[in-house]
């Protein structure tokens, strides 16, 4: 099975519900992984963005994402490809100096790399090279490592340190422009956007609840797992969903379509 690496940029806050209850002051909490409690979009989550994407059924979809549950004769064959869940690469921090930061940590940054040695993706060299320069760094606790020479900079709230270090546009494309490296603890510990909304029913209040996103430039990864030996068939159908789907397209994820969440780029990474 030939593997696929892909990037997702939010072009607006992201609210992929975890769909537990919980008695926090936070109604309506977005997936996390449950060890590093980082944002993630479950693979079950990405897969059904895809297939509602794709359009109406057909022979292609049915033949990519396997048949829709309501099809009970079918319905436990499985699909041609398979989604993995999406993880976090980075997100934007506040700061005094620039509108915001990409954050990420090290740890991250390893994981990344390690990701794609086990599903042996070939990265460009240049960037292979410095995200592993980059994961060799060990940012303090309360104080951020910004990958620039400058000074007097404020990352939520903590002194920043500069680096000088030079980064590709590859490295860029994939963490930001303005990047800034965390200890994992700095990282983990900051909070994710939460909103107010409130259904009303003439005029009045009915029902206030409050909801946490994932802010809008946050970066995740996730793989997609295609057949590598097709028949002719099965060929023109993974053919129709590559062509769908090509190096850069823009998707929706999670929830709160209507009010203009979710919106994202997503990009294939390895070529």
């Amino acid at each position: 099975m030939k593997t696929d690496l892909y990037l997702i940029t939010a072009l607006s806050n992201m609210h992929v519900g975890s769909g537990d209850i919980n008695f926090d002051i936070i109604d309506r909490q977005i997936q996390k992984d449950p060890t590093s409690q980082l944002p993630v979009i479950h693979g079950s989550s990405l897969k059904g963005a895809y297939r509602e994407a794709a359009g109406e059924e057909s022979n292609y979809t049915r033949f990519i994402f396997g048949p829709l549950a309501t099809d009970e004769e079918a319905a436990h064959q499985p699909g041609a490809y398979h989604f993995y869940e999406a993880r976090l690469l980075c997100r934007p921090v506040r700061s005094n100096h620039r509108p915001y930061y990409n954050a990420t940590t090290p740890e991250i940054l390893r994981e990344f790399l390690e990701t794609a040695v086990s599903f042996e993706i070939a990265l460009e060299e240049t960037l292979r090279h410095e995200l592993e320069e980059l994961a060799k760094f060990e940012p303090a606790v309360g104080t951020p490592m910004v990958i620039e020479e400058t000074t007097g900079i404020l990352i939520e709230n903590m002194e920043a340190i500069g680096n000088a270090m030079v980064l590709s546009d590859s490295t860029r494309s994939l963490l930001g422009r303005d990047l800034c490296l965390m200890h994992h603890k700095d990282f983990i510990d900051l909070s994710l956007p939460v909103i107010a909304r409130n259904q009303l029913e003439d005029g009045t209040s009915k029902n206030l609840w409050y909801e946490e996103v994932l802010p809008r430039y946050s970066r995740l990864y996730f793989l997609i797992g295609k057949p590598n030996h097709l028949d002719p068939a099965d060929r023109e159908k993974a053919e129709a969903f590559e062509k769908r789907f090509e190096s850069q397209h823009t998707m929706h994820f999670g929830a709160n379509k209507s009010i203009g969440y979710g919106y994202s780029s997503v990009e294939r990474i390895n070529r």
